[in-house]
């Protein structure tokens, strides 16, 4: 889950301020992890590390947050820290200097770190409020980490990122990039606004649970008649929403939130299509959503390993379309830990 600044118990971490004999004021510390800071900006309040026990003093306020400081700060730790008592709204400064981030000479990995932070946080906010502003957020998002996807070492930085545990907007970026590698890997990476498109699609897939409850998606039982009934809506309530909502996307893309559940041999849902009357991209996402949904923790069970979740895949004839998932595990297998 994407760091929002606000500490645990663990890091309220204090360093001593003053004079030998004047008595030590004591200024508490909150962390913020180095995705949500706006490197290549100048620092908005002083920022320390915390190397071991020890803290240390890394920028002055107003000092410039350099590139070349990110590398060497991402070789010991994953965040700094600052006065909590200072009113920092680190996410408005990542989203108003996204676009200067990613084309300042900040590494790959820095890029894809501030990138992923700031999409997953979009997508939190797009789920909590879809409307007209969130489809247009989610292009936003999407043409962000689409700029990244080309660049050497970007697809293995963004496999390091996604993390162990479930929520729906990090699913939803996780099947987002997962779904991205296996169509630029079919149909090439030269047409951006159609791959935007594609990418608006795989990042809503999910958009039609939005109202469901929580009790019920995160239930550690079986679900009941009712409660299954409730979850086999989303395909086609987030269909409804997103062609009422943007109006002007194409049915490829508005199928991948339509069929993502659908399997090839028809025993998926809304409509228990088969094989080829199941888009391209639908079933790319159908890959996408499961790999992702074996491999993150859930209430009700632990994640398994990315290789244990293919071999559970591969092991699912009739779910698949199996050239598409060999494909993926072929791709994905370079950047797995």
């Amino acid at each position: 889950m994407p760091d929002n600044g606000k500490p645990g118990s663990r890091d309220r971490l204090k360093i001593g301020q003053g004079g030998e004999g004047k008595g030590k004021a004591r200024v508490r510390l909150r962390p913020v992890v180095l995705g949500n800071i706006p490197w290549g900006t100048d620092a908005p309040v002083d920022l320390y590390v915390n190397k071991g026990k020890e803290l240390s003093l890394m920028f002055r306020k107003t000092q410039g947050l350099s590139s070349d400081a990110y590398q060497e700060i991402s070789k010991v730790t994953d965040r700094l820290y600052y006065d909590k008592e200072s009113n920092v709204n680190w996410q408005g400064l990542v989203e108003s200097n996204l676009s200067a981030i990613l084309d300042s000479p900040l590494p790959t990995e820095g890029k894809a770190a501030v990138a992923y932070g700031s999409a997953a946080r979009q997508t939190q906010q797009i789920f909590e409020d879809f409307n007209e502003e969130g489809y247009e957020a989610a292009n936003v998002t999407v043409e962000s980490i689409n700029k990244l996807m080309d660049e050497p070492g970007a697809m293995e930085s963004f496999f390091q990122l996604t993390v162990h545990d479930y929520y729906t907007y990090t699913h939803s970026v996780h099947v987002y990039i997962y779904a991205s590698l296996l169509t630029r890997a079919i149909i090439g990476n030269e047409n951006e606004k159609f791959l935007k498109e594609l990418g608006v699609g795989f990042l809503l897939h999910d958009i039609g649970k939005k109202d469901i409850s929580p009790a019920i998606l995160n239930k550690k039982g079986k679900l009941d008649e009712d409660e299954w009934i409730e979850i086999k809506k989303h395909p086609g309530t987030g269909y409804d929403m997103l062609t009422k909502t943007s109006g002007g996307l194409s049915e490829e893309v508005t199928h991948i939130v339509l069929q993502h559940h659908e399997k090839v041999d028809g025993s998926g849902y809304p409509k228990g299509i088969k094989d080829t009357d199941i888009g391209r991209f639908g079933r790319i996402c159908g890959i996408a959503d499961v790999y992702d949904a074996l491999t993150t923790r859930r209430s009700y069970k632990e994640a398994m390993s990315k290789m244990t979740a293919f071999t559970i895949m591969q092991d699912s004839p009739g779910h698949f379309d199996e050239k598409l998932l060999a494909r993926f595990i072929r791709l994905a297998v370079p950047y797995l830990e």
